[in-house]
């Protein structure tokens, strides 16, 4: 690479620059509409996404509370019924 030649240089730079699909990301840098819409549909994916996972979650901790309450645990069975009753009283 030190006896490169300028032009062999330019040669290898541009093969670089097309590797990488520049003139591809200066269009779509340049087209704010489709800029604005690909963030668009982005951020609704990380939307549902969060839904799905917050649903799932939340539906495995309802679950795993109500089978504390139904074993009656001496102290945390007793603690979940106190919090589910001040919850449906605070909702009322």
């Amino acid at each position: 690479m030190a006896g490169e030649t300028l032009f062999e240089k330019i040669e290898r730079l541009s093969m670089t620059l097309e590797r990488m699909q520049l003139d591809q990301y200066l269009k779509f840098v340049s087209d704010k509409k489709r800029m604005l819409l690909m963030a668009f549909l982005g951020g609704m994916a990380r939307g549902v996404g969060f839904m799905f996972g917050f649903s799932t979650v939340g539906a495995i901790a309802v679950h795993i509370l109500v089978q504390v309450v139904l074993k009656n645990i001496p102290g945390i069975g007793e603690f979940v019924t106190e919090v589910i009753n001040e919850v449906s009283l605070g909702a009322g």
